[in-house]
């Protein structure tokens, strides 16, 4: 009697991850986000009262550590459209600085930003929610400030969302289109 070939079930993120290796990574920065947004939250309840009997301005202090560390990532996250865009250029060819072919500068920064781009996203926006629950656990008010909050967290929502589309290349250029908004939002957020 022959054994009976393994019947393997196709995992959730297959459908949009063709590559097991990239969806393995995936996976994992998923989960540690996960981990570490869980973790966040514990620890904001687990303090709640020290935190509620911070005065306001070492508080605000506290919760935009967590929103300025999550810009500075998104910046570098973000970068990956314009060298992407530097990569197709077919000036670059020929540019060099002193003897440095700046063509394959941008190659290495690109595979280097490809490679940590879904990763760093996703920690970065476990800072997000952590830095979105301790603005409302706290004098929550409907002002500029918070709509714009809000509304650039929506948007990061569905960047993510399409995020998980653009590896198959299905999400008809929403992922860049989202990003445009979210930077938008979230630069109008940070400023006031």
């Amino acid at each position: 009697m022959e054994p009976k070939p393994k019947i393997s079930h196709p995992s959730f993120l297959s459908k949009f991850i063709p590559n097991p290796k990239e969806r393995k990574n995936v996976i994992f920065y998923l989960a540690l986000s996960s981990c570490l947004t869980a973790a966040g939250i514990l620890l904001i309840f687990a303090y709640r009262e020290v935190l509620m009997g911070m005065n306001e301005e070492s508080y605000k202090d506290f919760l935009k550590q967590f929103g300025s560390a999550a810009r500075i990532i998104y910046f570098v996250v973000l970068s990956i459209f314009p060298i992407f865009l530097l990569m197709k250029w077919k000036g670059l060819k020929g540019v060099k600085w002193k003897d440095i072919e700046i063509k394959r500068i941008v190659q290495f920064v690109g595979k280097l930003l490809r490679k940590w781009h879904v990763p760093l996203a996703l920690l970065a926006t476990a800072g997000v929610v952590l830095h979105g629950i301790l603005a409302i656990i706290r004098d929550f008010h409907w002002n500029f400030t918070n709509i714009t909050g809000i509304l650039s967290s929506i948007a990061l929502f569905f960047l993510v969302t399409m995020g998980f589309k653009r590896f198959k290349r299905k999400d008809r250029a929403w992922h860049l289109k989202l990003a445009i908004t979210f930077t938008v939002f979230f630069m109008i957020h940070a400023s006031f």
